[in-house]
């Protein structure tokens, strides 16, 4: 049998420990399914009832319910053929959605567009999301062949030229606030040998590094910066491949990369 499984909130007594502080009121229901999603969206393989449970701390029958009503919602799926589930990109729509990073891609977009059709290659924007990327916007290549990313695609911003050029670029603020994110995930991080990179990153004013992801590729990246925000909001990047058939070297889509970079600030700047 299921506990009581209430949505009310609970308060927590005055006069606690320094916990009781900190957290002043419960939800038990909606704890229970962020956990659900939260270790969902860390798992490569689709997880069964029993998996969940085991990954969440709770019982097959504790969490039945709430892992029916969040495949109801579409916030998570069962895959064909078995009782296993994944996430949807739901959440990702949703964050989508928020005035900022709608603005954001309505305004990079056709900048995007021109970008592709001058030089013919594929470029993406990718924003800061925790200690990850998270591909808002994309434009394929206009040539037969070409490197793209999928939206919604995430990558830990360590490995890519998106996420050094979002760290390089950022705020000190928020770039203080991400190391102490990147040493609670791995505490023998060496932020020393990162910040030695994001210096050179600054100093050149964009990011030509092989991908961390895939062999071949080329990472070239320039910041999008928002003059209210005080530093980088996103990262423009193309994925560079050289193509025996039209030729091209990077210090050209650099330059061109640099201008729709450029250009997508200046707008978000006045908008």
């Amino acid at each position: 049998m299921d506990p009581p499984d209430s949505g009310a909130e609970s308060a927590v007594a005055d006069g606690g420990g320094a916990d009781d502080k900190e957290r002043r009121y419960s939800a038990p229901a909606l704890e229970k399914g962020l956990d659900i999603l939260e270790f969902l969206s860390e798992c490569r393989d689709p997880q069964s009832l029993q998996q969940i449970g085991d990954g969440v701390g709770r019982t097959k029958g504790e969490i039945f319910r709430m892992v029916s009503v969040l495949a109801e919602r579409g916030y998570i799926e069962r895959t064909e053929g078995d009782d296993r589930f994944r996430v949807t990109d739901r959440l990702f729509r949703l964050g989508l959605n928020r005035p900022v990073n709608r603005s954001l891609v309505e305004i990079a977009l056709p900048t995007m567009n021109a970008f592709a059709e001058s030089t013919g290659y594929a470029c993406h924007l990718a924003v800061p999301s925790g200690t990850q990327i998270a591909v808002i916007a994309r434009v394929e290549s206009t040539s037969h062949i070409g490197f793209t990313v999928r939206i919604g695609y995430r990558q830990p911003l360590i490995l890519t030229g998106s996420g050094h050029c979002l760290m390089a670029f950022m705020s000190a603020r928020r770039r203080h606030r991400l190391y102490e994110e990147l040493r609670r995930d791995d505490p023998w991080i060496d932020l020393d040998a990162l910040t030695q990179t994001l210096d050179a990153v600054r100093a050149a004013g964009h990011v030509r590094r092989p991908s961390g992801i895939s062999e071949a590729v080329v990472d070239l990246s320039h910041p999008i910066v928002d003059g209210h925000e005080g530093g980088a909001v996103a990262a423009l990047t193309c994925p560079y491949l050289r193509m025996r058939n039209t030729p091209q070297e990077p210090e050209a889509i650099l330059e061109a990369l640099a201008q729709a970079a450029r250009r997508i600030s200046d707008a978000l700047s006045l908008d």
